[in-house]
């Protein structure tokens, strides 16, 4: 796809050079675009270079085949759709069919995949002002810890709902299949009716590296439902870089933002550059209506061009 369309544009382009070079525009057209002006060639030059910028940050930040997510990471919709969680589902799922058990289905989900499904390699996680690398916010990545499954204490499953996009803290609440909430980590304890004590939550880890290793005491409970917010869980390691924990863009989102910042750049210095050449005239002071304005008896009243004098 990608090279055929090269190929194609090439093409395209060899002909409209050959076009150009056997061709003079229209009188209309050169003075038009004032195309004596060596000023309009930088105007309409500078376009298809802003052109080209937009395009490319616009496909890395929505995704296509030309930023595969091996290279660039996920894009933030892949996160905000679920999509690899979906994809983990469907195999553990198909898994089950087959008669594996939870521990073995899990266990064949690729670590890559499941680090994907990790907020932290979300580029819209990173602020504009955070400079550094990934592994400067949250960590380098050292192993998948395992699929946590909360259940209560009359055996439903529960799912602690995820954190969207922009938010930098979400309350921990765990719902059941049918989205009603079972459990949470209440704000006010005084007034708390879901809490993880009270509710009797406990969590199981199935894949990874703690596959089979159960939690029953709510503070270790609480402390994996928080990380279950942000996806997948994984041992980081924070100490060797003295990583902040605060979440970093990845290549994809500093890419974005580089290109979109020089198509910005360029686009007003295509606008600055084409309203300089098409209006040169006015800015340096020559009117068409020059004479008339400054005649003085030229028309019945001064500076209104629709009374003017008829010759006797």
């Amino acid at each position: 796809g990608i090279a055929s369309h090269h190929i194609a544009a090439g093409t395209l382009g060899i002909l409209a050079g050959l076009f150009h070079l056997s061709v003079r525009p229209p009188q209309r057209l050169y003075k038009g675009l004032r195309m004596g002006n060596i000023e309009t060639v930088l105007s309409s030059s500078i376009a298809a270079v802003f052109f080209a910028a937009f395009v490319v940050a616009g496909t890395m930040w929505y995704g296509s085949a030309t930023t595969p997510i091996e290279l660039f990471g996920p894009t933030r919709y892949q996160w905000d759709q679920g999509y690899f969680q979906q994809e983990i589902f469907r195999r553990v799922s198909a898994g089950l069919v087959e008669n594996q058990s939870l521990s073995e289905a899990w266990s064949k989900i690729p670590e890559k995949l499941a680090f994907y499904d990790y907020i932290g390699n979300n580029p819209a996680k990173g602020g504009l002002f955070r400079a550094g690398s990934m592994d400067n916010g949250d960590g380098i990545a050292v192993g998948w810890l395992g699929h946590p499954i909360f259940r209560d204490k009359e055996g439903r499953e529960l799912f602690v709902r995820r954190m969207p996009t922009f938010f930098e803290t979400f309350p921990v609440v765990l719902v059941d299949g049918d989205g009603i909430v079972r459990a949470d980590v209440p704000f006010r304890r005084a007034e708390s009716k879901y809490s993880v004590e009270q509710v009797g939550v406990t969590v199981e880890f199935y894949g990874g590296e703690l596959n089979g290793v159960s939690y029953s005491d709510p503070a270790t409970v609480k402390k994996y439902a928080r990380r279950a917010q942000l996806g997948e869980i994984f041992e980081l390691d924070r100490a060797t870089l003295k990583s902040d924990g605060v979440f970093r863009s990845s290549p994809r989102g500093w890419f974005t933002f580089g290109h979109a910042s020089f198509a910005l750049l360029f686009f007003f210095g295509h606008i600055w550059h084409g309203a300089r050449t098409l209006f040169r005239d006015v800015f340096a002071g020559i009117d068409p209506d020059l004479d008339a304005q400054v005649e003085f008896g030229a028309f019945q009243k001064l500076g209104d061009p629709t009374t003017r004098r008829q010759g006797v």
